[in-house]
């Protein structure tokens, strides 16, 4: 079994250069040369909120809240308490262990990294809960899960989760030699919380597996500086570099 030992530490696994992550991968198919661009990650209160609910499921809350005292706040009648964001994430907290089915599936080993090779590239990745012999479940916070009608979203291949899972199922494959089920596990941040189990169909793991096959050696190659990046010309960073404005016809409009 790979073991890790220089990714053991959440400060080391983000800064570590050697592998390729899912996260990277997604950047990068998303505009390759925005996702070349070693830019910091700016963190939002919607990330934080998330990382709030992941740091409660880890037993790390406490350490959570010393990172990040910008999650209290500092004046007012409030002061010393969460702020109203970070309330609804402790709601969201009390809501998974109040709930048998989403408290049963965070059951498992918390944050377990492994590492792998896929088409020669080295690959990593950090499973939020890890089943062992059971199944891989990753935790998403987000802010809804149907639409205004009811019907429930695809954010799964909005967001890419579904690439994502099959590439933790291969990294599990090569370490275990077990193939897991792999699950998504929704909650929302609504005022009336929502929530989904969702199993990712092995066909649909099997084709994102072979997507991220075909194009990371190419993503990787550009990540290490070793290729050409290709700007996807209607990204932010791509249209920042422009250097003047696009002439067309109407008709460029009515073919959307």
């Amino acid at each position: 079994m790979i073991n890790p030992i220089h990714l053991d530490t959440d400060e080391k696994y983000f800064a570590d250069t050697d592998y390729m992550s899912v996260s990277r991968y997604k950047r990068l198919d998303k505009c390759e040369f925005a996702g070349s661009l070693n830019t910091p990650t700016i963190v939002t209160e919607p990330m934080l909120v998330g990382s709030f609910v992941d740091a409660y499921i880890s037993g790390t809350l406490e350490q959570f809240k010393k990172d990040n005292p910008e999650i209290i706040s500092s004046r007012g009648k409030t002061k010393g308490q969460l702020k109203a964001q970070f309330k609804k994430a402790e709601g969201i907290c009390q809501y998974i262990d109040n709930t048998p089915t989403f408290k049963q599936f965070m059951q498992g080993d918390k944050q377990t990294v492994m590492t792998g090779e896929i088409e020669g590239v080295p690959v990593k990745g950090k499973f939020d809960i890890y089943a062992k012999g059971i199944a891989i479940n990753d935790l998403k916070v987000m802010a809804k899960i149907r639409d205004n009608r009811g019907n429930y979203i695809n954010f799964i291949s909005d967001w890419g989760y579904d690439l994502q899972m099959a590439v933790y199922q291969e990294l599990a494959y090569q370490n275990t030699g077990e193939k897991l089920p792999m699950f998504i596990c929704a909650v929302t941040k609504e005022n009336i919380i929502d929530s989904l189990i969702i199993n990712i169909p092995q066909e649909i793991l099997d084709d994102k597996l072979d997507e991220f096959k075909s194009n990371i050696k190419r993503y990787y190659d550009i990540w290490k500086g070793e290729e050409q990046a290709i700007g996807c010309g209607v990204c932010s960073t791509c249209i920042s570099k422009r250097l003047d404005t696009p002439l067309i016809s109407m008709w460029d409009l009515m073919s959307i």
